[in-house]
């Protein structure tokens, strides 16, 4: 998976994390109700936020920015997540489509887990440092491994029956049953190679019958593969590990 800035900032939206002055950083206290019965006052707080987010990426920042949408998550989740949907719009960050689906899918378990961390221990950083790659990676706590059982003390290993067998190993099943063959390749959505409303005819880049590099595979891929896979080998199992989008 490619990594690059446009990434970063969906990570943002996603966490409604946004940027505040760097230092120091300091837990916001709640904010009282009545400033925020109207809707327009949160946007109003947070778009200059989410407008530093885009600039500065800095790691303390970070930390004071979930600290401030914390506060305002405390009272309503949604208000948070409405916000930080219109401003994604507003600021053009992504596709309008975009910004509601990453915003609504991903925002309320990242705000959950910033509403049970306390920030300033260090679990602020750590998550800035796994859902947006703001903060250095954290060192790793000594800790102590139970395991239900003691280890066997006389365990020994099966003989082994000198038969081989064939084993079939999926990984990372990329496979887009939405794949459109001719569709863009060069879209402005996260996944190209659909048939999205308003794009672009001709593409600028037409995606091919067997796929494209910028795309999950095509549902035809899959399959031929697949048949092609049956001629050769007998697997006497198969496995498939890896994510499954």
């Amino acid at each position: 998976m490619r990594i690059g800035f446009s990434t970063v900032i969906l990570s943002l939206v996603a966490a409604t994390s946004v940027i505040a002055a760097p230092a120091p950083i300091t837990e916001a206290p709640p904010v009282h109700l009545s400033q925020l019965e109207q809707r327009g006052w949160v946007m109003d707080r947070l778009k200059p936020l989410f407008s530093k987010a885009v600039n500065s990426l800095q790691c303390g920042a970070c930390v004071a920015a979930l600290s401030g949408a914390k506060s305002i998550a405390y009272l309503n989740k949604n208000w948070v997540l409405d916000a930080a949907n219109g401003i994604c719009r507003e600021m053009k960050m992504m596709d309008a489509d975009v910004c509601s689906g990453i915003v609504y899918s991903q925002g309320p378990v990242l705000i959950q887990a910033a509403l049970q961390a306390n920030l300033l221990s260090g679990d602020g950083k750590m998550i800035c440092f796994q859902a947006l790659g703001i903060c250095p990676s954290p060192g790793i706590s000594s800790g102590t491994v139970s395991f239900p059982k003691p280890k066997p003390t006389n365990a020994k290993a099966p003989t082994p029956s000198g038969k081989l067998v064939d084993v079939m190993h999926l990984s990372d099943w990329h496979v887009d049953a939405h794949y459109v063959p001719g569709s863009e390749a060069e879209c402005t959505k996260p996944l190209c190679c659909r048939n999205y409303a308003g794009q672009s005819k001709p593409p600028k880049r037409a995606a091919s019958t067997w796929g494209d590099y910028k795309c999950d595979a095509p549902k035809k891929l899959g399959i031929d593969m697949l048949k092609y896979a049956s001629t050769i080998s007998h697997p006497e199992f198969s496995i498939i590990t890896g994510d499954i989008p």
